[in-house]
């Protein structure tokens, strides 16, 4: 199994050393794995949802340690990533830091509208604001803003708008060929990530629509659990592999030192 999507309490909000991470990945098959914590956020946004700038170098010291000291005890493979959200500042932000640090994967999201983490259920007020479908348009507005900016590699949990189960009343096939198309020109990967299935909405981030729109354009995809805690390393990874068969992959890639590898699944 290939996880590339593990967060370490540097965030503020997972818990677990990186060595618990590396032990359950190693009790769950996983053979590659990749920590992406959260990028440090620009000045003015709400806490608690990243690293601070002056923990980054810190974080990048720890997952190097832990992938040497896993190598010499037979695996799993560790890899050094960062999860970047999509902000005003992300230009700058995100090429300094991997300028800096020269990670194997920047992963891009989209967590914040205007401020508003809309994906935090201490949040949940925030929705009664929105006509959900304007939501929509707004989230998938950012998430393709995202993919054409050149700065990353994979487009994480693509259709996280979801979380909470608010879907607009008219079909979503728009939003998800839009974005895949987008996706396709941007030479960005789709990530099918499992943490859905541990969230209010009960399934895998993208749904099929969208990841087979992403197939049919030749999109690579990746997988990753989303892990905050140590046991949920590799969770839902098995049914993130069958919801890649269903919509027509055979193979995933891995990144490093951000140049993708294909592998079968």
């Amino acid at each position: 199994m290939i996880d590339l999507h593990l967060h370490t309490p540097r965030c503020g909000h997972a818990c677990g050393t990186i060595d618990e991470y590396v032990a359950a990945a190693r009790r769950a098959g996983v053979a590659t794995m990749c920590f992406t914590d959260h990028l440090p956020l620009p000045e003015g946004y709400p806490t608690g949802y990243a690293m601070s700038w002056p923990e980054l170098p810190l974080y990048v010291d720890e997952v190097r340690a832990a992938a040497a000291v896993a190598v010499a005890d037979g695996g799993p493979e560790v890899l050094c990533g960062v999860e970047a959200d999509w902000t005003p500042d992300a230009h700058m932000l995100v090429t300094g830091a991997v300028e800096e640090h020269g990670f194997d994967v920047v992963l891009g999201s989209v967590h914040m509208i205007d401020g508003w983490a809309f994906d935090d259920p201490n949040e949940l007020a925030g929705y009664e604001s929105w006509d959900i479908g304007d939501l929509w348009d707004r989230y998938f507005a950012l998430l393709e803003a995202a993919a054409a900016s050149g700065l990353y590699d994979v487009m994480a949990h693509p259709d996280l708008v979801k979380k909470f189960g608010f879907r607009p009343l008219s079909g979503p096939t728009h939003w998800y060929e839009e974005a895949a198309a987008v996706f396709a020109e941007h030479g960005v990967a789709v990530e099918v990530n499992a943490a859905g299935l541990r969230k209010p909405v009960g399934e895998i981030y993208p749904s099929l629509g969208f990841l087979e729109a992403c197939r049919r354009r030749g999109v690579p995809a990746t997988t990753g659990s989303d892990a905050h805690r140590p046991e949920e390393v590799g969770s839902g990874l098995v049914a993130a592999r069958d919801l890649l068969e269903a919509a027509g992959y055979s193979s995933l890639v891995v990144f490093r030192a951000r140049v993708p590898e294909e592998v079968a699944l």
